[in-house]
């Protein structure tokens, strides 16, 4: 009973700096305060730390991955820090010429932007380890792939190496639809192949 509060409270605590980490970033617009240290951005960097840290930490600690809490808040946190505040140099640009959102409408070109695809990559991975773990707890008859961590991270890489080149494709304005099929076929058949091989 009591471990089960403590879940429900940390669970409203979490959705409680989620919703603020999204205010911050969709609606009072905090990239447009140009001092690093004002007080509205001084709580949200605490935010960019606070969210992930709810929710990340104890799914880390409920799979027994140490790795992974360190590696989700730090991820993430640059992945909200660049949403908000952009690339360095682009602090004074206004929110409808912000690069990343430049980037997304094909306007601008990904190359000089690689540090937010990389943290896009990191925080795909963190949403995707854990349920492919506990997927091929449940899809695989063999021991060696059912509680086989590298198979987790190994399938959460390749989906989030699809979607970020996906993204990638689709800023350079080359994105088909015949293209993401075959990528995503692809990717698949080096899975297999590294299932085959573990098998």
């Amino acid at each position: 009973m009591q471990d089960r509060r403590l879940l429900w409270t940390l669970g409203v605590t979490a959705g409680i700096s989620w919703a603020a980490w999204a205010y911050f970033l969709f609606f009072f617009n905090i990239g447009s305060i140009p001092s690093p240290w004002d007080p509205w951005r001084v709580v949200f960097y605490i935010l960019l730390l606070l969210a992930p840290g709810l929710t990340f930490v104890p799914i880390a600690r409920w799979l027994k991955w140490r790795f992974f809490g360190p590696y989700a808040v730090i991820g993430w946190a640059a992945f909200g820090y660049l949403w908000a505040f952009g690339p360095p140099g682009s602090e004074a640009l206004p929110p409808e010429q912000h690069p990343l959102l430049r980037v997304m409408l094909g306007e601008e070109s990904p190359l000089g932007l690689w540090y937010f695809f990389l943290a896009l990559f990191i925080v795909l991975t963190t949403v995707l380890a854990p349920p492919a773990y506990r997927l091929g707890l449940r899809l695989f008859t063999s021991r060696t792939h059912q509680q086989d961590v590298l198979r987790a991270w190994r399938e959460a890489g390749l989906l989030s190496l699809y979607f970020v080149g996906m993204a990638l494709i689709r800023s350079l304005g080359l994105f088909t639809w015949p293209i993401a099929l075959l990528s995503f076929l692809f990717l698949a058949l080096v899975e297999a192949l590294f299932l085959a091989q573990k098998g």
